[in-house]
């Protein structure tokens, strides 16, 4: 029997037979659910689509604020990448050394010497991830700001207090563009989070010849001291690499990831060896 032929009706009119229309129906699905499905697929990869991000990053320990911190150069870019747009997440694993460094959490300092420990921080932008004192010699003022600060191509402003990441003992608000979340990743910019810092240098960790007695040093090679450091301070270091970060050493090794969150994608990720200088 051939079912593919028109059948007629009483009436006298012609109809098509149930398995042509069925088919035909199946037809007309498919092409529809294909359409909407390439049209679905052209939106989701237009949104998903993150940038492409090379680094050379460099952790150091020298056991003081001297030659010690995060640093990174970005090598190439796809496109230039607002760091609004991103977040950098480090975690790393290492023995205690010393749990009186006073920049430890009480969990942190509860832990044994010896024992191992995990660590790390998540920086976001422009919400601010670091405290500390600002002018110890003239007048103590507790300032904040974001790190990694970003210094280099494409980084500059006619106002030069722009400039200074650790801002100005004032009331009023204020945002450099060197904080994390006011610069944007080219080729050339350098990302950089030092344990110390003031618009004088005379903060956390302090320079050479100055009085300054507390943060990274130096005075106990690796650990913080007080002083003018008091607990629930933050340096740009501890900001960046937690507090604890002052225990690793050459050997260990940090993961540094860099997040593109509108797609929520790890466009930098790699496991850094700590250094000694």
């Amino acid at each position: 029997m051939n079912y593919l032929k028109t059948k007629t009706r009483k009436n006298g009119e012609e109809a098509v037979s149930p398995v042509v229309g069925v088919m035909l129906m199946l037809v007309v699905t498919i092409i529809i659910a294909a359409v909407v499905s390439g049209y679905a697929g052209g939106l989701v990869n237009g949104q998903s689509k993150s940038p492409t991000l090379s680094m050379d990053v460099k952790i150091s320990n020298t056991g003081s604020y001297v030659g010690s911190g995060f640093v990174g150069r970005v090598l190439s870019v796809s496109q230039p990448i607002n760091t609004k747009d991103l977040k950098i997440v480090t975690t790393w694993s290492t023995t205690m050394k010393n749990n009186q460094s006073v920049d430890l959490s009480s969990t942190q300092s509860a832990i044994y010497n010896g024992m191992m420990f995990t660590g790390g921080n998540t920086s976001v932008p422009n919400i601010p991830n670091i405290n500390c004192y600002v002018g110890m010699q003239t007048g103590s003022v507790v300032t904040w700001s974001t790190a990694p600060y970003g210094a280099g191509t494409g980084i500059n402003a006619t106002n030069t207090n722009l400039m200074d990441p650790f801002g100005k003992a004032s009331s009023s608000y204020y945002q450099s563009i060197m904080w994390f979340g006011n610069y944007t990743l080219r080729e050339g910019v350098d990302l950089f989070a030092l344990p110390y810092g003031s618009d004088d240098g005379q903060a956390i960790g302090g320079k050479a010849g100055s009085a300054a007695t507390s943060g990274y040093n130096g005075q106990v090679p690796y650990a913080y001291v007080a002083g003018k450091f008091a607990n629930g301070q933050c340096d740009p270091t501890s900001a960046v690499l937690g507090t604890g970060w002052e225990q690793l050493r050459p050997g260990d090794t940090v993961n540094v990831k860099v997040i593109y969150t509108p797609t929520g994608a790890a466009i930098f990720s790699k496991d850094i060896a700590v250094t000694e200088a």
